[in-house]
């Protein structure tokens, strides 16, 4: 019986050391808290549902992030190619411009249009030596710019009731689009934290020449993971798509800002070489629970972006590694 006690109270310890070395999750609690207290609708059931809704699409998205972020990247073509890949999705299904009728395999499809893009930003980023960030905010341009060419800046409504239960519908009690981010999640988790694969993105993120004099392929590496992020970004497209109701390729705005802001806030490093995947999760949760809790509170949304503007340029500068970067310029 002594042995059992001692051994409980040795696993509350390490819960407690857990949540008091890991300042996101402490903070994530702290504003669970906190709105309990400001809002008895906070802590209810259907907001609770709301808050996995909303936070679903983000989940994915940031999934992508993580992975570009701890390799030392950045990707900021995530509105645009989230955005064509909606209009294509709109385009695929029931609507009043066309007769087509792909159903489910429109995810598919969409699916493997973002991870053609990603490739794309993958194959120029390592092959002609170009800035991740440059490369990205080209492909984005260039999504963008299809998804205007191919609807003339007009959202094409779709009507098909089936395809819309993939954003809509519930499983249970939880909605169809949490429980595919729950999946991906453990997904990308096992990639990250169960392969040699995930151990070269950090060690990349870490020192990259190091890993290249090892002889570990940091090209093919750098092109498999914008590959995997495009193919998040198609299927977060479609999905957007079933939510609205129709294909907008302004839909995604903000998207880019929120995925890298999560994976931030999730305590994920800028500069590469720290993070894992539950941190995105985390950060996720955090930014999603703190937009809630302020509409909640009816603060302004002008007001809502200052505040996490500000708590993000605080975060960074905290979590920062300046070993990195000798001059910021």
């Amino acid at each position: 019986m002594e042995v059992k006690i001692a051994e409980s109270s040795n696993d509350k310890k390490n819960w407690v050391s857990k949540i008091a070395v890991n300042p996101s999750l402490l903070a994530l609690i702290v504003l669970i808290i906190f709105f309990s207290f400001i809002n008895p609708h906070f802590f209810t059931l259907s907001n609770l549902f709301n808050i996995l809704d909303l936070a679903s699409l983000l989940i994915i998205t940031s999934l992508s992030l993580a992975l570009v972020l701890m390799m030392g990247s950045i990707d900021l073509s995530v509105e645009g190619v989230v955005g064509l890949c909606g209009v294509i999705a709109s385009l695929l299904v029931k609507n009043f411009s066309n007769s087509n009728n792909f159903g489910f395999f429109t995810l598919a499809i969409c699916g493997a249009v973002g991870a053609s893009f990603g490739f794309l930003s993958g194959f120029i980023l390592s092959r002609l030596k170009i800035p991740s960030f440059m490369v990205t905010l080209g492909i984005g341009y260039i999504t963008t710019g299809f998804g205007v060419l191919i609807t003339r800046g007009n959202p094409v409504v779709i009507i098909d009731w089936t395809f819309r239960q993939l954003s809509i519908g519930k499983l249970g009690f939880l909605p169809f689009p949490f429980i595919l981010a729950l999946f991906l999640f453990f997904v990308i988790w096992f990639l990250n934290e169960r392969t040699t694969f995930g151990r070269y993105i950090l060690a990349m993120g870490g020192d990259e020449i190091i890993v290249q004099d090892l002889g570990i392929p940091t090209s093919k590496i750098k092109t498999q993971v914008f590959l995997i992020g495009g193919f998040l970004y198609g299927i977060v497209g479609a999905l957007l798509t079933a939510r609205l109701g129709s294909g907008d390729i302004t839909a995604p705005l903000g998207f880019t800002f929120d995925s890298i802001g999560s994976c931030v806030l999730g305590g994920i490093a800028i500069t590469g070489g720290v993070g894992n995947i539950p941190r995105a999760l985390i950060g996720v949760f955090i930014l999603t629970i703190l937009r809630n809790g302020m509409v909640l509170m009816s603060v302004s949304p002008y007001v809502q972006q200052g505040i996490i503007g500000v708590i993000l340029i605080t975060t960074v500068a905290l979590t920062i590694d300046r070993k990195k970067i000798k001059i910021m310029k």
